[in-house]
């Protein structure tokens, strides 16, 4: 999967969604932002490389969390959000289980990202 992968809408077949514009309706243009905050969020929690661990990947999704409320002003996730968030978590877990000196930001952060956009493409209403 990469950033230009097309995922199609399962309720618009019309509406093909971008992994670098995935979450436009929620008043986030590019990508990149979340990636960045998300970045920074777990630098200042001290987790500034990444650990294939339960305990790194539960942060990392924690800080994607808060990135994205941030970003979008809200004060919860809506549930197909929340569910692209659990299930990129769970396939970064896959993805990086062997590679423990992975760039957090360079690489891992970036990963999570377009994971979590292309099912948010899958999931969205």
């Amino acid at each position: 999967m990469d950033e230009h992968t097309d995922y199609t809408n399962a309720d618009d077949a019309t509406d093909d969604c971008t992994t670098t514009a995935s979450f436009d309706d929620h008043g986030i243009d590019d990508g990149s932002d979340l990636i960045r905050r998300t970045y920074y969020r777990l630098v200042a929690d001290g987790d500034d490389t990444f650990e294939p661990t339960d305990r790194f990947l539960d942060r990392l999704a924690d800080a994607f969390t808060r990135a994205y409320l941030t970003a979008t002003d809200a004060y919860e996730l809506p549930p197909h959000v929340a569910a692209a968030v659990d299930d990129a978590r769970a396939w970064v877990a896959v993805e990086f289980s062997d590679d423990p000196d992975a760039d957090l930001r360079g690489t891992v952060i970036p990963a999570f990202y377009r994971h979590a956009a292309g099912f948010h493409c899958a999931y969205r209403e």
